[in-house]
């Protein structure tokens, strides 16, 4: 049975970063209304039990797991407590290292990377989300800008990128 479609995106998402996304829901049929959620920023209001927090980048993944690590923390805490599962969905799925394109599929594709911008280590980042996915109900999920939106439908709808009863 299909599952009801009814999406509540977070207030606190901004509205140029995320038209793409509204653009795709509206293009498959999927209604959606703004309100403010205690964790994440996309969940079906059928179906709370699963929430997805969009990273624009591996740099904002990088920073929850190391500056902002005590505020996500509570996060995932918070989700835990309810009794859901968090999928951390990062809207980028490859970086440079030196010459050559290094693609992202899983969160040990990350120990090679590092920020421009600060002295962050992939392979810290990469312990870090060890951590958390081995003691909260947590999956990352990497993938291309451009997809996002209907990345964000599979995982609601159609369970993908989801671990199995059997990992």
């Amino acid at each position: 049975m299909a599952k009801a479609k009814y999406l509540i995106v977070d207030s606190r998402e901004k509205s140029k970063a995320i038209k793409g996304i509204l653009a795709h829901f509206d293009r498959v049929g999927i209604p959606w209304e703004v309100h403010k959620l205690r964790a994440g920023d996309y969940m079906d209001y059928n179906h709370p039990e699963l929430i997805i927090d969009r990273k624009q980048n591996i740099a904002e993944l990088a920073k929850n797991c190391t500056t902002e690590h005590e505020r996500f923390r509570r996060e995932l805490d918070r989700v835990k407590a309810v009794g859901a599962h968090l999928v951390i969905l990062v809207e980028q799925n490859r970086y440079k290292d030196r010459d050559e394109w290094v693609p992202v599929a899983k969160i040990s594709d990350l120990i090679r990377w590092s920020s421009p911008h600060t002295v962050v280590r992939g392979e810290r980042v990469y312990r870090i989300l060890v951590s958390w996915t081995a003691k909260y109900p947590l999956t990352v999920v990497f993938c291309d800008k451009r997809s996002t939106g209907k990345i964000i439908e599979q995982i609601l709808y159609n369970g993908r990128f989801l671990p199995s009863e059997e990992d």
